[in-house]
């Protein structure tokens, strides 16, 4: 068990309980686990306070002591005060620094805005390295240096392995290499993805070198998906699957994938972190900071001459509406992204 460094000598308390605050994006909250793990790693007892959005990610996996939701306010109250310390991964929000403040008796965070007066140690926030490793550099107060090689994959049991056989049994998939693309994104900046007519340029040409295309995503996202389908002529192996699995379920189906292709939001790190050949796509935001993590992934990012690029800032919460109708989308052609699934 480590000591807190710029504790003076005097006060140096030996940590145990850590709560580590992780409340919104599916993407982001994946990025923490590798801090998580190594955390756990390392011997300490880590709860993570959740919302709706990120709790599920944290479901799926065993190294977390409890998960406590925000909307459980008599859970809080029990809670004030009961960490030694707390690790706030929330690039830019206020709430989030103030609930560190309330639940433990220090509490670490990225410096450089306002709300870095709540924390009692402060970790430079650097826009250009990888989100993943911004968040294993909160630990450096904790003198624990650590780069991750990977992303911590989601767990799944049986149940899930045999409702991934029967869809992959109901839509006739058996040896058929298979393609998954996710084309929507969050609410935040909509226009990080392509235009529907490029994604259905490269499914027919996917679907004419005998792929089978999944299109993946919320129920929200499945009419998106279907004027995508009703762009391609022949769609007898393109299948929109969209709100049809939980997480635990898509996480379990995307080991079956060849190759994952989707623009800069969760599903993509979710991929990377399944160990599926992840083609990223990138225009309003860095591969710099949101590759999908991993050796053999790749990220297309063809905005380098715009100036407009990137749009999108997360630790100052800078979502700049774009003027430009996606053109740093636009830059990336259907060749590149081919050539990357054929290698």
């Amino acid at each position: 068990m480590y000591l807190l460094s710029k504790l003076p000598k005097k006060k140096s308390v030996q940590i145990k309980k850590i709560l580590v605050i992780r409340l919104w994006t599916l993407g982001e909250s994946i990025l923490t686990l590798p801090m998580i793990k190594k955390l756990n790693d390392t011997g300490y007892e880590i709860d993570v306070l959740v919302t709706s959005r990120s709790k599920p990610v944290f479901e799926s996996v065993s190294f977390i002591n409890q998960i406590i939701d925000v909307s459980n306010v008599l859970d809080i109250l029990k809670k004030i005060q009961k960490y030694d310390i707390s690790i706030d991964t929330e690039p830019y929000m206020n709430i989030s620094s103030i609930m560190g403040k309330l639940l433990a008796n220090k509490s670490i965070g990225y410096s450089g805005i306002f709300r870095d007066k709540l924390y009692n140690f402060k970790i430079k926030y650097n826009d250009k390295i990888h989100a993943s490793v911004n968040f294993c550099n909160l630990l450096q107060s904790l003198n624990i240096n650590y780069v991750p090689d990977s992303l911590i994959p989601l767990e799944y049991g049986k149940k899930e392995e045999n409702k991934i056989m029967e869809l992959l049994d109901d839509l006739k998939i058996n040896s058929k290499k298979i393609i998954g693309i996710h084309c929507g994104t969050a609410e935040t900046a909509p226009w990080r993805t392509l235009k529907k007519e490029k994604f259905a340029e490269i499914i027919t040409k996917l679907l004419d070198k005998n792929y089978v295309v999944l299109l993946t995503g919320t129920s929200g996202e499945y009419l998106q998906n279907e004027k995508i389908v009703n762009l391609v002529d022949n769609s007898k192996n393109l299948h929109n699957i969209a709100g049809k699995l939980n997480l635990k379920e898509f996480s379990c189906l995307i080991t079956k994938f060849s190759c994952f292709i989707s623009p800069d939001t969760g599903p993509m790190h979710l991929a990377a972190a399944m160990g599926a050949k992840t083609i990223g796509l990138f225009g309003p935001n860095i591969p710099e900071r949101f590759a999908p993590y991993g050796h053999q992934n790749i990220s297309l990012y063809g905005a380098k001459t715009l100036e407009c690029s990137p749009c999108i800032n997360v630790h100052t919460g800078k979502f700049k509406e774009c003027t430009q109708n996606g053109k740093c989308m636009d830059l990336i052609s259907t060749e590149e992204i081919l050539n990357e699934i054929c290698e």
